[in-house]
């Protein structure tokens, strides 16, 4: 697949609505993953930022959690749907490589089942990174490919998951995540997974914190 055809893949209605039934996991998690390691003052107005967006769905849920909510999207479509749902929030059309957000923005930027989708990973994390405070959190979900859910995936299905006309680009495993993550300027916290159970999850679920100093490549 040709990286304007990935960017069409994206940009149409049906994949947009596709619904992923890890949803509420998701939100469960995030939610635990806040309360433990976000640490502002109780008067502090917590910044967050959805990158990748989609429909809104995270948008709605800073939303909901009395944040300043933010969402960018490479589609014009999901921007577009998720501006509807969240009226009161900021939400731009951007990919993940060029936000259009300041340097030290954000306390919180979460970025779920994107990176594999993504070209330019080592421009994306750097990107996530920029706009990350200090001590800022990024929480993650990206596919999971563990070593015994990767022998049977080649034992079975190795065509058709690795299909070079398939949505995903990237395949993340513990130890290249850990690398991406820490480059960036990132300390993983804490590692999870979604989706079925272990050695099976369906994506990784990752919190990690930028680490004070300059951003990678300052």
């Amino acid at each position: 697949m040709e990286s304007s055809d990935h960017s069409e893949f994206w940009r149409s209605a049906e994949q947009l609505h596709w619904v992923d039934t890890s949803t509420p996991q998701r939100k469960k998690l995030l939610r635990y993953a806040l309360t433990k390691y976000l640490s502002l003052s109780p008067s502090s107005k917590v910044q967050a930022l959805d990158a990748g967006c989609g429909l809104g769905d995270f948008v709605k849920f800073f939303e909901e959690q009395s944040y300043e909510a933010y969402g960018a999207d490479a589609s014009l479509v999901a921007v577009s749907n998720a501006q509807l749902r969240c009226p009161s929030a900021t939400i731009v059309r951007a990919s993940l490589e060029h936000l259009p957000f300041a340097d030290n923005r954000f306390d919180i930027v979460w970025c779920s089942e994107v990176l594999e989708h993504i070209v330019d990973v080592s421009g994306a994390f750097n990107e996530l990174s920029r706009v990350t405070k200090p001590n800022g959190l990024l929480i993650l979900t990206v596919p999971y490919h563990g070593f015994l859910k990767n022998l049977i995936i080649t034992s079975a299905r190795f065509d058709w998951h690795f299909s070079v006309d398939g949505p995903h680009l990237r395949f993340f495993t513990k130890r290249s995540l850990d690398i991406c993550l820490r480059r960036a300027g990132f300390e993983p916290l804490a590692w999870n997974g979604v989706g079925r159970s272990w050695p099976m999850w369906k994506s990784f679920f990752v919190t990690a914190r930028r680490a004070p100093g300059p951003l990678p490549g300052a």
